[in-house]
């Protein structure tokens, strides 16, 4: 007779009882009758049909993706039709969200597209069916285009979004990674183009170049706000500032600088600067950049130029006279205002060495507007990772706004702790900890400290009394993600060594999931962002700052997955508590998953 769910947790609440009263052993995955493969099965299947009831597409498809997965090995044509069953609702999805979607790539890109989160996740187990899955999203997506208009923004949306699913898809099968990488080739190029290459790079650079020479092929002659993003891979530049969005990369710490790459590219540029001397450029060839400057082709292909100049110097001398000759023609043939603007201190691109800190502190102080001069010594604070903590509290004090000050004290505390952990400083993380103001960022850091101290016999006992201050500060945040992150990742703690205590605390950590309204720990990003609004000049809206807090930690899906395997009778029970259909249903996966893991693997069957 098949063991239905509901009978499976009333038996596990009842040895849950009774285990209180006897204090008896708990029972890990490995051991608890309860943990089998058929029983794991059939949690998964019935967490597909839960998947009915929800009213939330996006949830519907995470958890349908998250069962065909666990299916796979065990009933691959069952894992196939929930797989198809999530693909379709994820293209029917985007034909339902079709009218209302704004009209600006930076916010499409902010809500992502559930066919390439499907198509990620079908890579993993059969990339061939992945490939024609694409085939058919792109196809549909061209037969479905109704104006020149939306079809520019929906094409750059559409490589944006192959590329970074390619990054995603490069630790599991980077062919898979690289085939989607190649179909992001037909499509307009973006800042993703460049953060996809170094990452790859990391990976594998021989391949990273083969792919940036096919990108430079096929964008050498598309408009410049295109071709653009191709500058920064081969001189292993951070960021770019003269395309339409500004991006920041991180450079592989291994990258090695390939010179014919950077031949390649200087020579396209040279040419590209030749046409826009010789005749008009494509009108359409205009942009804003973030800041809301008119950014015509010819400055940009300007500032280009000016910042190839030292590279081409040290490194193509004989490039350089053809180089400096067409920069001066250039910029001359530009408006006298554009010229000025190019010029004037602080706006021309420099050769000479960034500005120390206590150069640019002292240079924003001769500023005479005071909400100009808050911005320039907090663009300088976010810069300080190496300047010492007094110099930098000492820069915080003289900013004008007692709102700003605050922000940038909270963050920079929380910072220097952060990083004190990493570094294993211990004694002085724990001094700055008290110092930031946010009790979801103190909670983060004692947690952080004593995991840390945990793996040593010598420091358990300090270790325990951190983790309790965490738990503490957690629970003064209230219902928050981040208190809830805080009080699952200690449970886990715990679980470690006082497993009664780790009960309880999961069972705050519940409490606060249930209080939250439709909790998402999906797509947070483990990130809590502040953005406090920007003063310009005499007080105008100048935009916002945007000062982030990275607090990774458990979610419910991962805290159950992990103390399963120490108490695993105790956790299915405790599943049965979480009010929220789609965490519950996330969390009783991750119970079946180790189940699963915990048996040997056998073909899959056929036919279900």
């Amino acid at each position: 007779m098949q063991i239905t769910l509901q009978s499976v947790l009333l038996l596990a609440c009842i040895l849950s009882a009774v285990s209180g009263q006897q204090q008896s052993k708990p029972a890990p995955a490995a051991k608890s009758p309860l943990c089998s493969r058929d029983n794991a099965l059939d949690m998964v299947k019935q967490q597909i049909d839960l998947t009915k009831t929800f009213n939330d597409t996006n949830r519907r498809i995470t958890v349908l993706i998250r069962a065909a997965d666990l299916l796979w090995p065990y009933e691959q044509d069952k894992a196939r039709a929930v797989f198809k069953d999530a693909f379709e609702l994820a293209v029917e999805n985007e034909k339902e969200n079709d009218p209302k979607r704004p009209q600006s790539v930076l916010l499409r890109l902010q809500v992502p597209d559930q066919r390439y989160i499907v198509i990620r996740a079908v890579a993993k187990r059969d990339a061939a069916w992945a490939k024609e899955l694409t085939r058919q999203m792109l196809k549909g997506d061209n037969v479905d285009e109704t104006s020149s208009t939306r079809s520019s923004i929906e094409n750059l949306v559409t490589g944006e979004r192959l590329l970074d699913s390619a990054r995603k898809l490069m630790a599991t099968d980077l062919n898979a990674a690289l085939d989607l990488a190649k179909a992001s080739l037909n499509y307009p190029a973006g800042s993703m183009l460049t953060r996809f290459l170094y990452e790859l790079a990391e990976v594998n650079q021989q391949a990273a170049d083969q792919f940036y020479y096919q990108a430079l092929v096929v964008y050498a002659d598309k408009p410049l706000r295109e071709f653009l993003y191709l500058q920064a891979y081969p001189f292993a530049w951070s960021e770019i500032l003269n395309t339409p969005i500004f991006s920041y990369y991180t450079v592989p710490a291994n990258f090695v600088i390939n010179r014919s790459l950077q031949r390649h590219f200087v020579q396209i540029m040279l040419g590209r600067a030749q046409q826009a001397l010789e005749g008009p450029l494509d009108e359409s060839d205009i942009y804003r950049d973030p800041s809301g400057t008119l950014m015509p082709g010819k400055v940009s292909l300007l500032e280009g130029l000016l910042r190839l100049e030292p590279e081409v110097r040290e490194f193509w001398p004989h490039l350089l006279a053809p180089l400096t000759q067409v920069r001066e023609r250039i910029l001359v043939s530009l408006p006298v205002e554009t010229q000025k603007l190019l010029v004037q201190p602080g706006r021309e691109i420099s050769t000479k060495p960034d500005q120390t800190f206590a150069e640019r502190i002292e240079s924003a102080q001769r500023e005479r507007d005071l909400n100009e001069r808050d911005q320039f010594i907090a663009a300088a604070v976010f810069g300080s990772e190496r300047e010492s903590l007094a110099s930098v509290l000492d820069a915080i004090e003289q900013v004008s706004d007692s709102s700003l000050r605050g922000y940038l004290l909270e963050w920079l505390y929380f910072q220097r702790a952060a990083t004190a952990v990493k570094n294993k400083q211990f004694d002085e993380a724990e001094r700055l900890t008290p110092k930031v103001e946010g009790h979801e960022q103190r909670a983060f850091l004692y947690t952080e400290i004593a995991k840390a101290l945990l793996r040593t016999s010598d420091t358990q006992t300090h270790a325990q009394e951190l983790l309790d201050e965490a738990i503490t500060e957690a629970k003064k945040a209230g219902a928050t993600i981040f208190a809830a992150r805080t009080l699952l990742t200690s449970a886990n703690l715990y679980a470690k060594i006082d497993l009664s205590r780790s009960v309880a605390v999961l069972a705050d950590a519940i409490n606060c999931v249930n209080r939250l309204d439709a909790p998402d720990f999906v797509s947070d990003e483990q990130s809590l962002e502040k953005k406090p609004r920007r003063k310009g000049k005499g007080g105008r809206y100048a935009g916002e700052y945007v000062f982030g807090f990275y607090m990774p930690g458990l979610d419910p899906e991962g805290t159950f997955r992990e103390m399963a395997k120490i108490d695993f009778d105790t956790l299915l029970s405790q599943s049965s508590t979480l009010t929220n259909k789609f965490q519950r249903a996330l969390s009783t996966l991750a119970l079946a998953d180790v189940c699963l893991q915990q048996t040997p693997s056998q073909k899959p069957k056929k036919g279900h």
